[in-house]
């Protein structure tokens, strides 16, 4: 899987950019919030996404937007594309902010979402990102999904994990910790 690339700019047209990497040209999709030139040296870190019919890769400019475009595209109904219009819709702070702000209206602004998709995104990532401010989102977002998976390994429910992992105290830092206020929690519910 390619997930950096480093080069230089050789074209650049509406939706994507062509890289070239020591003497390989890679096509990348980009949104308009990335803005190079071309012979411009950029770097970009980016997502494989392979089909049958496709093999494409999607640019960012931070790690941090890339684990948010994956996170973004693990929703029923958000495929890369979508995901590549939220990312450029705005900021990965205010995309943040209207997952856990449960903003609808945000992602309904978002060509290609309607009212179901967008309550679907706020459903599913909103457990994963609250309390999470977005310098500390990748640490944040992975000791979420070990938690979740740690508690469903243990036979909790979907529901269960969810209205408990969200409720986890602020001053409770370490992964272990977490597990055993959550299984605390749960079992008193």
């Amino acid at each position: 899987m390619i997930s950096y690339l480093s080069g230089k700019t050789l074209l650049v047209r509406g939706g994507f950019i062509i890289l070239e990497v020591s003497g390989v040209g890679y096509r990348v999709n980009v949104n308009d919030r990335i803005t190079t030139k071309p012979g411009e040296k950029i770097e970009l870190f980016t997502y494989n996404h392979i089909r049958e019919d496709c093999n494409d890769l999607y640019g960012f400019c931070s790690y941090e937007e890339l684990l948010l475009f994956e996170k973004l595209i693990t929703v029923n109904g958000v495929g890369p594309k979508v995901g590549q219009l939220i990312m450029a819709s705005s900021s990965a702070d205010k995309i943040i902010s209207a997952i856990i702000e449960e903003n609808i209206a945000f992602f309904q602004s978002v060509p290609g979402i309607g009212k179901k998709v967008a309550a679907k995104i706020i459903l599913d990532l909103k457990s994963k990102l609250s309390g999470v401010q977005s310098d500390s989102i990748i640490g944040k977002m992975n000791d979420a999904d070990e938690l979740i998976e740690a508690l469903a390994s243990l036979g909790y429910k979907p529901n269960e994990i969810q209205k408990v992992v969200v409720s986890i105290p602020k001053n409770i830092n370490k992964f272990e910790d977490k597990v055993r206020w959550c299984i605390k929690n749960i079992q008193t519910k």
